[in-house]
């Protein structure tokens, strides 16, 4: 007799690893199968009070798959509603967001390869 082995972890296993990877993880944002990450890489301008403040950066959405994980990038502004909007971005300041994005994924691909067996890789969207 054969005992059929979990394909990956738990939500609530998931929610712990990608929380123990830093500030990058938003559990309220995330579902069963789809987990949210951002980083607010650049203050647009630090000279404002901190409730003030506006950021450039990435968000990242993470989806489960029955055979691993996609994920879905976007950069722009996180704004004063506390939402992300997609912006033009100067070249100087996405060369910051990519470098701050590229390590984030290196670390995020290692910890889901380690904890499920299963790999991370980009979304693959077909053209119409």
């Amino acid at each position: 007799m054969t005992s059929a082995l979990p394909l990956s972890p738990s939500r609530g296993r998931l929610f712990k690893i990608f929380t123990d990877l830093g500030p990058y993880f938003r559990k309220l944002q995330s579902t069963e199968s789809s987990f949210f990450f951002d980083c607010l890489e650049i203050c647009v301008d630090d000279k404002k009070e901190p409730e003030e403040r506006e950021f450039l950066g990435w968000w990242l959405i993470v989806t489960r798959t029955d055979d691993g994980y996609d994920y879905e990038r976007f950069d722009g502004l996180y704004n004063l509603d506390g939402d992300w909007v997609t912006c033009k971005i100067k070249k100087a300041d996405q060369k910051l967001i990519d470098a701050s994005f590229d390590l984030f994924l290196e670390r995020l691909k290692t910890l889901i390869e380690t904890e499920t067996g299963f790999c991370l890789a980009p979304l693959e969207v077909a053209l119409a």
